[in-house]
């Protein structure tokens, strides 16, 4: 069963979109990066970035990406995922969010890794695999 696991990471943002269990279940069984792992998105608002080609071709697979809290009141406030030079790439989904703010507002390092990436017809997308440090 690992080995047939191994056979699909890289991931896709397809697999993701479709195969959301089984994408988790790469990442859950394979431990691909350090640290706890708590899930795997497509980020939000990709296309709406400056200069979307150019994001595209220089984003690095299993590039590190801070994941930044938006200021607002809101105890679920958008998480965006930020480059080392503060490009904003794109915001985790609600649902993907609470967690990793709850886990951020208790003062834990939450980030995400760059795992796939598609350009069809002027719209980027991403697809994100979401970790915390181990407490």
């Amino acid at each position: 069963m690992k080995q047939e696991l191994k056979e699909l990471y890289p991931i896709t943002v397809k697999l993701v979109a479709d195969h959301r269990d089984l994408a988790y279940e790469i990442f859950e069984k394979l431990h691909i990066h350090k640290g706890g792992f708590i899930g795997v998105c497509e980020l939000n608002g990709c296309f709406l970035c400056e200069n979307v080609g150019e994001l595209y071709s220089s984003l690095g697979f299993c590039e590190r990406l801070a994941l930044v809290r938006e200021s607002s009141k809101s105890e679920n406030p958008i998480l965006n995922a930020v480059r080392t030079d503060g490009t904003v790439v794109g915001s985790l989904p609600f649902s993907d969010s609470i967690l990793p703010n709850m886990l951020i507002s208790r003062g834990v390092n939450v980030y995400c890794y760059a795992e796939a990436k598609e350009f069809n017809g002027g719209m980027l997308a991403i697809a994100v695999s979401i970790y915390c440090d181990e407490y």
